[in-house]
């Protein structure tokens, strides 16, 4: 260890270890003071190997797979975090620099919005002096 980080790295990591076990070894003290210590561990494991004898060993791996899966999901969540962030800046900064010049930029589906009956469309110069000669 030759910097601060390194010590603190190294600190953290025994402090973990440390309360882990601390954690461990109550739980252990907390069943041997049972009166039929680890009945309650024996049946529930009794019922859990029942459950995957019943549902099937293919059942029981593939919620194995789920459960190793489920890092790397969370790591793809956390790369695209920062892509949804510089989208949504950017589009910020594209609606206030359009803002400012009097236009508005539409990306996509906005929930916030419900035309019901359909958005209004624009009239083009022809139909509004058909419009006028009618009335």
């Amino acid at each position: 260890m030759h910097t601060l980080f390194d010590f603190i790295t190294y600190i953290k990591g025994v402090e973990y270890i440390v309360a882990i076990s601390a954690i461990g070894l109550y739980m252990l003290y907390w069943e041997i003071l049972k009166p039929k210590p680890f009945k309650s561990v024996v049946e529930t494991g009794r019922d859990d190997m029942r459950h995957i004898r019943r549902m099937g060993y293919a059942n029981a791996m593939k919620t194995i797979g789920k459960v190793m899966a489920a890092p790397f999901i969370g790591l793809a969540y956390i790369v695209a975090l920062p892509i949804g962030f510089a989208y949504a800046l950017g589009s910020a900064a594209i609606n206030g620099i359009l803002g400012l010049a009097g236009k508005e930029a539409s990306f996509g589906w906005r929930p916030s919005e419900a035309y019901l009956s359909g958005k209004k469309k624009e009239k083009k110069e022809g139909e509004e002096k058909k419009e006028n000669e009618v009335e």
